[in-house]
């Protein structure tokens, strides 16, 4: 199924509470990904598809919602150059989807790929969710209360 399923619209909540559900949601897929991993431990494929299957929708969510709301206001308060940084953090999301797909597939085929792999999906998912929340979040957040204020 792709990213962009007509599934996942963004959801319309206040920017302040939007930023807290992405980072709630954060420690929901992290959950899932500990689930992943002492599944692929135990070596119980079945269970680390069924983890998989379950942050998938939250992650194509989490995705649809942060790409709508907080790229599009940064982009349209800073411009492209004034959020690459940020930017260059959501193109992240295609490499981790993808390998959360892939460590889907291995869990039917091959421990020793599935574990290098669920690994690889870990570190990736671990750093992007901290540049997330300790970069582009805040970033985002003040770029919206000037905003606000401008608009006052």
């Amino acid at each position: 199924m792709p990213m962009a399923d007509k599934r996942f619209l963004p959801r319309q909540m206040d920017f302040e509470s939007m930023v807290r559900v992405l980072v709630e949601e954060h420690r929901v897929m992290e959950a899932g990904l500990a689930r992943v991993e002492a599944a692929a431990t135990r070596g119980d494929f079945h269970a680390v598809a069924a983890a998989l299957e379950q942050v998938d929708p939250v992650f194509r969510q989490h995705i649809a919602d942060e790409e709508s709301q907080i790229l599009r206001l940064l982009i349209g308060e800073l411009g492209v150059k004034g959020a690459e940084a940020e930017i260059k953090v959501f193109q992240q999301h295609r490499p981790i989807y993808r390998l959360m797909q892939l460590v889907a597939e291995l869990a039917s085929k091959s421990a020793s790929e599935l574990a290098d792999e669920q690994c690889r999906l870990n570190e990736l998912f671990h750093k992007h969710t901290g540049l997330e929340e300790r970069g582009v979040f805040p970033k985002a957040l003040g770029t919206f209360q000037e905003q606000r204020k401008r608009r006052a």
